[in-house]
């Protein structure tokens, strides 16, 4: 009996090397998707860390002001500054916004006019390259 020789060589086939590359190509794409997903949180982390010291350094830097003075920061940007009043080091691209809110003597939620009250509601946001990351609110009484 005669046997049959295949004239197949050895090696792998135009498909199989198109199915080969085709799943090294999706697994590639889905580990740079995972990296940058990850870098992105870090990158948040990082801004809201940055925006939690930022509100902690501004509110302790106004701790002592007057009510006419924490009036005066009504609607102003602020850059972020340690309570020294120097700049904070790696939040250059960081604003916080003020909104100061006079609100009544015995109810901190019920807003009054300017003259009506020695209390303040005061708002910040903290926003890191034009993105909102962070708000905080805090009374300010002075009786």
């Amino acid at each position: 009996m005669k046997k049959i020789r295949s004239h197949r060589s050895a090696g792998f086939t135009l498909i199989e090397v198109i199915v080969a590359t085709a799943l090294i190509a999706l697994v590639a794409t889905s580990a740079i998707l995972s990296l940058q997903v990850g870098l992105s949180t870090i990158t948040g982390t990082e801004a809201a860390a940055d925006a939690a010291a930022a509100i902690r350094e501004f509110r302790e830097f106004t701790i002592g002001e007057t009510i006419e003075q924490t009036d005066a920061c009504d609607g102003q940007d602020f850059a972020a500054v340690l309570a020294t009043g120097e700049p904070m080091t790696g939040a250059e691209n960081l604003v916080l916004h003020v909104e100061v809110t006079p609100v009544s003597d015995l109810d901190p939620e019920t807003p009054v006019a300017a003259g009506a009250s020695r209390t303040r509601l005061v708002e910040l946001s903290a926003v890191v390259d034009g993105r909102p990351t962070m708000e905080a609110n805090w009374i300010v009484a002075e009786h």
